[in-house]
């Protein structure tokens, strides 16, 4: 059995690589947006104000309002007695012995 010559296997190679796909053009360099289009894209982000919270997609920031949630409300305590609010009855909460909630009536 004949080997094949080293011209007609330079060939064979040759014809493969012009058969192969260019390699993808190089992109564009990624364009940075304005100072407008931060804006706009971070009221899309947040319509209801604050900013986008970096890695918490979905997760918008308060803006300047850093008041807690509970401000104004007097402190918890355990086993103290404090009257509810009219239209409201003192309960024992779920699953405690100490702690009291007060419900609508």
């Amino acid at each position: 059995m004949a080997h094949p010559s080293f011209p007609s296997i330079a060939l064979l190679l040759l014809g493969l690589c012009a058969a192969l796909p260019a390699p993808p053009a190089r992109a564009e360099a990624p364009r940075r947006p304005s100072a407008a289009q931060l804006e706009d894209i971070r009221r899309w982000l947040c319509p209801h104000g604050g900013s986008p919270v970096k890695g918490v997609p979905g997760r918008c920031d308060r803006g300047m309002d850093r008041t807690p949630w509970d401000n104004g409300l007097a402190p918890a305590a355990r086993n103290a007695v404090m009257a509810c609010p009219e239209g409201t009855r003192p309960v024992l909460a779920r699953g405690h012995r100490d702690i009291i909630r007060c419900l609508p009536s």
